[in-house]
């Protein structure tokens, strides 16, 4: 939790433009990108409101796993014909075209099962941005949960107040 105290200004949904200048703001008075959080009822891309992409980690782990599942699948397909010949007439002695579609099927598997677990292990890792609600959030709104010094409370109320900011309050933010 961060020990400076979360405020909250909620913009109407129809002020997106707002908002969006409001965390430019907010970035030009020396708020850090991770000390915003910006929650909506309706998912905003990040290029909408002026915030740098997040990245996670689930491709790479997606990609780690069908490497994973790749290996396994040359494993089942060459290795075991390699550790037990059966040559049997003039067959080839590796069945490449039926090799293929166990190849295929177990790294589809292993990128399938790593992307579920990377997505849930992305899910539950806690966020260190600050954390709040406020009820008009489920109403439409845009809120911005920001932390800043408690000299600062003053200057913050009158930079985002004329951008269109119904409430800009520390005491309404409810901690999860």
């Amino acid at each position: 939790m961060p020990k400076e105290p979360v405020h909250l200004a909620i913009f109407k949904e129809e002020n997106i433009d707002g908002a969006a200048e409001a965390v430019e703001r907010l970035r030009n008075l020396g708020i850090a990108d991770r000390d915003m959080s910006i929650l909506s009822g309706i998912p905003y891309s990040e290029h909408i409101l002026g915030r740098p992409v997040s990245w996670t980690r689930v491709g790479i782990i997606g990609l780690g796993g069908a490497v994973v599942g790749f290996l396994i699948a040359l494993a089942l397909s060459f290795g075991t014909q390699s550790l037990y010949p059966i040559r049997v007439g003039n067959q080839p002695f590796w069945a490449i075209p039926t090799s293929i579609v166990v190849i295929f099927e177990l790294t589809m598997l292993g990128l399938l099962i790593s992307t579920f677990i990377g997505v849930f292990v992305e899910t539950i890792t806690p966020t260190y941005g600050p954390q709040g609600y406020h009820p008009k959030i489920s109403d439409g709104n845009i809120a911005i949960l920001f932390t800043c010094p408690p000299e600062m409370d003053e200057k913050m109320h009158a930079e985002l107040t004329p951008l269109g900011a119904e409430l800009v309050h520390r005491s309404e933010v409810k901690n999860l």
